[in-house]
């Protein structure tokens, strides 16, 4: 029986979906085309997969023993070809840029890849949202991790892996400091730090957003880099005030509380460059961060 790696890989996608149109549209796909290949699929097999109505899409029994089967075949030949290629006297790397690799998603969607993808030296870059796009055109970089908001092109996808609630970095004698919430409109005097524009500015972006939403726009502190050192040492000196993921661990002399008002969660994105079929690797990873994200029970959507 001569089965298309592929097929497995859009079995399985479709499999946690469970909707041909979300399906499709992780795989770069149209929903016609998905369908013909899941029936193609189930002509080589002489199986039914699923259960198809006009209301919904389930796994028959044959489909549901299929799974575990099918995600067996494709992690067999990721683990093959990594072998392979260390027997060969060759090491099987991907290239990474995390963004900034002390923030909690970015810290645990690399633990999560260390244990998943032990066979694989990951390179890890921390350079920015702008440069990550050049990179990834260039083919000098696999997979991006930044702000769901960051500009792109038709020639780079991306996966949402969570989006995270936001709050506030205050010194720890700010006269808000003991409050359970902060209403954002309540910033308005305030000064607040931003990173340097050319490193993260769809974190800019969705500052300056979120508070013209709240009916001000935000002095900002004539400092700024590409870390969260510098905000925190900042913060601290009680010269500013900073937005901030509520992940974020933050620094003795000061507390971070969560906001209240017109704040959308902060989105993350998994970003590569479009390639058919995609590679295995970096369908690996994808795979291992939409697991993660489950076990984390992130919100996505």
């Amino acid at each position: 029986m001569d089965v298309d790696l592929r097929l497995l890989r859009y079995f399985l996608v479709l499999a946690e979906e469970l909707h041909f149109t979300r399906a499709a549209e992780r795989l770069y796909l149209s929903q016609p085309a998905l369908s013909n290949q899941i029936r193609r699929l189930e002509r080589v097999l002489g199986l039914e997969l699923f259960e198809r109505t006009s209301r919904r899409v389930s796994l028959t029994a044959a489909g549901e023993a299929f799974v575990p089967r099918a995600r067996e075949a494709l992690a067999a030949v990721s683990r093959g070809v990594a072998e392979a290629a260390a027997a060969a006297g060759q090491d099987e790397t991907l290239r990474i840029d995390l963004l900034a690799s002390g923030l909690d998603t970015p810290r645990a969607v690399l633990g999560r890849l260390r244990t998943t993808l032990p066979s694989v030296r990951l390179e890890i870059t921390s350079t920015g949202s702008a440069d990550q796009n050049r990179r990834l055109l260039a083919g000098e970089l696999d997979l991006a991790l930044c702000g769901a908001g960051a500009a792109t092109g038709p020639e780079i996808a991306e996966q949402v892996v969570r989006r995270e609630p936001v709050g506030v970095a205050l010194p720890a004698d700010h006269r808000l400091a003991t409050a359970e919430t902060v209403g954002l409109a309540v910033l308005a005097d305030e000064v607040h730090y931003l990173p340097r524009d050319g490193f993260a500015p769809e974190w800019n972006t969705y500052v300056l957003s979120s508070c013209r939403s709240a009916g001000f726009v935000p002095r900002r502190h004539p400092a700024s880099t590409d870390g969260t050192d510098t905000a925190m040492d900042l913060v601290r000196a009680g010269e500013c005030v900073a937005l901030s993921l509520l992940s974020t661990e933050h620094p003795p002399g000061t507390v971070v509380r969560p906001l209240t008002g017109p704040v959308p969660l902060y989105p993350w994105s998994l970003r590569w460059r479009r390639a058919d079929p995609l590679p295995a690797r970096i369908d690996s990873v994808r795979t291992a961060v939409r697991d993660l994200a489950r076990a984390r029970s992130w919100t996505v959507d």
